[in-house]
């Protein structure tokens, strides 16, 4: 079962930054990010576009295909 009941409205507030790796020529340029569901106050701190996503879902469903989105996805 869902941890939430889905709500008919949901605002969620996404920030990125970027984050820098290692020293001097090998430094490195990476994303990190924070997702807040308004109307719960839960969050996560994430780096992969999954996570923010995986987080999206537990708040709503994904809408359904359209006939011309499922002829062409990949078979499950």
């Amino acid at each position: 079962m869902d941890d939430h009941p889905e709500q008919p409205h949901n605002t969620f507030v996404v920030r990125f930054w970027r984050e820098w790796h290692g020293e001097g020529s090998d430094q490195a340029i990476g994303w990190r990010g924070r997702i807040e569901h308004v109307q719960s106050g839960e969050g996560i701190a994430f780096r992969e576009v999954r996570q923010l996503l995986t987080f999206i879902e537990r708040f709503i469903k994904p809408l359904p295909l359209s006939p011309s989105e499922e002829s062409s996805a990949p078979p499950e």
